[in-house]
């Protein structure tokens, strides 16, 4: 799909979201001065701010709940992460790319037909999924006698508000409505959270996984009326009033590669809990490993964020065959990705058992899971731009058979060594997956780039 009819190149949907302002001084001095960092601080603080109401939330959770009902947590919130990520269909990221277009062109039918067809289609999605994974948990659990998960399936019911909300907060960022779409998500989200979980706690809800899994869900409620006002107000009266179009084929196989990718990176950072669940379906060894995962991850947190800075500007150099700009920026991220991988990885060594520990005494006998979980995180961090600058140089196939490989991998390590080394197995099965992965494509992309340059110009 291209921005314009005219018979120049059309310009990368990446590069299109950098402010005029940035482009005329790229175009002066070939790099962003200083000053241009403020927006992707606030966004890393937003992610920040995230991360710590919900590190905050969980320490609550996990010193009141007992053993078994965190477990169900935990393993309740890695499914709804990893069938969010196939419920949307890669129609949200797409939503990035196709909903600008339609803006520019004032094709509001596409555009409204976009947006009725992709949530209908997602939210209906969700629903089925929902179905599905009720009726076959019981069956499996059963098979194992083991206990009935109900816990888990009320959070898990609230799966279509979820896939509802990451939607429209890509509908709301593609309608130039970044910030406020990131708070509500960010933050508003999170702090419903943890003010329904301190409410549930006056009247008993939250000391159990059912009371936890309700006030989850009625979050997600609240952040999704929030975001549809959001949307309601961010698009012109001319896209509620167009009669919609739809091209439900093409949209579908124009978000097909998004989805594949998220997919599997998805399920790969899931599986451990989900696998230790499987396995060990009366221990707390689960609910052990998943504050292990949530801390020492939290670098990659940081990565994504930074992307969001980095990514335009690697499009806006790799059109304009700027060498010497490219250079400078992989080498401007790796320095600093390197040099908060280290620092991170200094704080989980030398602090990481008493972090745990702040979720209880129990919690400790993660640190050598946790340490193992945030070696594998920082190469993930570290390298996390190689599998979209492949992308970005339509080296999608390899992105794609690396990925697959590294999955394969990642289930079969985390279910082998899981087995007979509980939650450092599945560490060990994340952190040589990722980093498998991680360095591949980064052997990938520095081939490529220094053999392939002069191909630049049609991405």
């Amino acid at each position: 799909m291209t921005i314009s009819s005219s018979p120049k190149p059309s310009p990368s949907p990446v590069a299109e979201n950098i402010p005029p302002a940035v482009q005329n001084e790229l175009t002066t001095t070939g790099f962003l001065a200083k000053s241009n960092y403020s927006r992707p601080l606030s966004l890393a603080a937003l992610a920040i701010g995230n991360y710590l109401l919900l590190y905050v939330a969980n320490i609550a959770l996990a010193r009141q709940l007992s053993a078994a009902d965190f477990d169900d947590y935990s393993v309740a919130l890695s499914l709804v992460t990893v069938l969010s990520t196939f419920a949307t269909l890669g129609l949200e990221k797409y939503a990035l790319r196709c909903i600008p277009v339609y803006r520019e062109r004032g094709d509001w039918g596409h555009a409204r037909g976009f947006w009725r067809f992709s949530l209908g289609a997602t939210v209906g999605l969700s629903v089925g999924l929902v179905l599905l994974l009720a009726s076959s948990l019981e069956v499996i659990l059963y098979s194992r006698h083991a206990d009935s998960h109900a816990a888990m399936l009320v959070l898990v019911a609230f799966l279509p508000a979820v896939t509802a909300v990451l939607f429209l907060v890509e509908v709301a960022t593609a309608a130039g409505a970044q910030i406020q779409a990131v708070v509500i998500y960010r933050f508003l989200l999170p702090a419903s959270f943890f003010v329904l979980i301190s409410l549930g706690n006056l009247f008993e809800l939250g000391t159990t996984a059912i009371g936890v899994g309700i006030c989850y869900g009625l979050a997600w409620l609240i952040a999704l009326m929030a975001i549809h006002y959001l949307v309601k107000h961010s698009m012109p009266e001319d896209f509620w009033h167009a009669q919609p179009h739809f091209l439900r084929r093409k949209w579908l196989r124009r978000a097909a590669p998004f989805l594949i990718n998220s997919s599997m990176l998805s399920l790969m950072a899931s599986s451990g809990v989900i696998i230790l669940e499987l396995l060990f379906t009366s221990e707390s060894v689960v609910g052990t490993f998943a504050i292990a995962a949530q801390t020492g991850t939290f670098i990659v947190l940081l990565a994504n964020t930074t992307n969001r800075f980095y990514l335009p500007l690697m499009s806006l150099y790799l059109e304009r065959r700027d060498k010497a700009s490219m250079r400078r920026l992989l080498v401007h991220r790796i320095g600093v990705m390197s040099g908060l991988s280290l620092l991170f990885l200094s704080v989980v060594v030398l602090l990481g058992e008493d972090i745990l520990a702040w979720f209880g005494p129990k919690f400790r006998d993660g640190y050598p899971a946790l340490c193992v979980l945030a070696v594998g995180a920082s190469v993930n961090a570290m390298f996390s731009d190689s599998p979209y600058y492949l992308q970005f140089m339509k080296r999608e196939r390899q992105v794609f058979y690396t990925s697959a490989v590294a999955l394969v991998m990642n289930l079969g390590l985390t279910a082998t060594l899981g087995y007979y080394l509980g939650a450092v197995g599945a560490a060990y099965g994340y952190a040589i997956s990722m980093s498998f992965l991680f360095l591949s494509q980064r052997l990938q992309a520095s081939h490529h780039f220094a053999r392939h340059w002069t191909s630049a110009g049609d991405t």
